[in-house]
C-alpha cells in the first residue's frame, strides 16, 4: 500500500474513532458511562476473572491508564477486585449485579450506536468490515 493509501486509511480509522466517541457516552441509572468503562465492564462479564494485565494487553493502554479506569469502576460499585493470593501484584476482576443490570439497560443503546455507525452499509460490506476489524485487532 502506497504511503498516500496508508495515510487515508490512517486517517479515516481516526475519524471512525472520534465519531464512535461523539456518539458513545452511556447514561444509566447508576450514572454515566464512558465507551471504555462499557468496554472493560463488557470484558470482565465475558471473562470473569480477567486479570488487570489482560485487559492493559487487549486495549493496548497503559497501565496507569487501566488502573485509573478500574478503580474508578469498583468505586462505582460495577466491578469487584481480589488480588491473587500467591501474587498480591495480580488482580483479578468481576462483575457486580450492577454491572450485570447496566449491560442488559444499555443492550439497546449499543446496537443503536453501532447501527448509526454503519447505517451507510448493507450487509456483506458490514460482514467484511468485521471480518477485517477482527484481522487487524488479533
Amino acid at each position: 500500500m502506497s504511503k498516500l493509501n496508508t495515510r487515508n486509511v490512517c486517517r479515516y480509522i481516526y475519524l471512525l474513532n472520534a465519531k464512535i466517541d461523539h456518539l458513545a457516552e452511556f447514561r444509566t441509572k447508576y450514572g454515566t458511562l464512558s465507551r471504555e468503562q462499557l468496554y472493560i465492564i463488557e470484558m470482565v462479564a465475558e471473562e470473569p476473572g480477567i486479570t488487570q494485565k489482560t485487559l492493559i494487553g487487549r486495549l493496548k493502554r497503559e497501565q496507569t491508564s487501566i488502573s485509573r479506569a478500574v478503580q474508578k469502576l469498583v468505586d462505582q460499585n460495577y466491578l469487584i477486585k481480589r488480588q491473587h493470593h500467591d501474587d498480591m501484584r495480580a488482580s483479578y476482576l468481576e462483575v457486580t449485579e450492577q454491572s450485570r443490570e447496566t449491560l442488559v439497560e444499555l443492550e439497546e443503546k449499543i446496537c443503536e450506536v453501532t447501527d448509526d455507525i454503519l447505517e451507510k452499509l448493507d450487509r456483506d460490506e458490514k460482514k467484511t468490515l468485521t471480518d477485517i476489524l477482527e484481522k487487524i485487532h488479533i
